[in-house]
């Protein structure tokens, strides 16, 4: 899952999108004496069928959806961050030589990458990040060679595509495409989402919105 390009949007608004089975949510965060708050949220309820599993089944219904609930936000944000279901991705922790240039780093992510894939690689969207130092082998006799563990994640091309359309028949233009699990996990790690009513609901969406603050 290649991550879209990102110009510098600090300072601009954004939208967090999420598009669960049961409703979409949005949430537009802010600093509010210091502390980032909910400017706007809001939600639409999705009949069942419309998504299933993660998986788009009616677009058109569901970009109209999208549109009720950035309606229902009193949002005029229309740049969102969405994400891709755990059940859409394939994860894999590597590990690979430290010091490498970002355009090899790439190279060798792409070569890894093609091992794990149950499908071809340009079927895929490829992303990855640096999980940091891995841990040295007592008995490495090379003391200075260091390795890192990377963490590779790829998603079928048709499948973020699909979100991607979605999002732009809604009137929306997708800047960052993240997963469910990380935009999670940085709602609980940040916790501002407990002061909304039915918080929870919104942790996805609030952690999407998250990344207007360079999460």
């Amino acid at each position: 899952m290649k991550k879209i390009s990102i110009p510098n949007f600090l300072g601009i608004g954004l939208l967090g999108l999420d598009m669960a089975d049961d409703a979409v949510r949005v949430v537009e965060l802010g600093r509010r004496r210091g502390t980032v708050a909910c400017r706007h949220c809001g939600t639409a309820v999705l009949p069942q069928g419309m998504m299933l599993e993660g998986n788009v089944e009616d677009k058109t219904g569901l970009a109209a959806a999208i549109r009720q609930a950035c309606l229902n936000s009193g949002s005029g944000c229309t740049r969102v961050a969405l994400a891709m279901p755990a059940t859409a991705l394939i994860t894999h922790a590597i590990r690979l030589p430290a010091g490498l240039p970002d355009e090899q780093l790439e190279i060798l992510v792409e070569l890894e990458a093609a091992q794990y894939m149950p499908f071809a690689l340009e079927d895929a969207r490829l992303d990855f990040f640096v999980l940091g130092p891995a841990p040295a082998l007592q008995n490495r006799l090379d003391k200075e060679a260091g390795e890192i563990d990377v963490l590779l994640v790829a998603a079928r091309r048709a499948s973020v595509q699909c979100r991607l359309d979605v999002v732009k028949a809604a009137g929306l233009q997708a800047v960052i495409m993240d997963s469910e699990a990380l935009a999670r996990q940085a709602a609980l790690m940040q916790g501002g989402w407990q002061a909304m009513p039915a918080g929870q609901a919104y942790q996805v969406a609030w952690g999407l919105a998250l990344h207007r603050f360079a999460r």
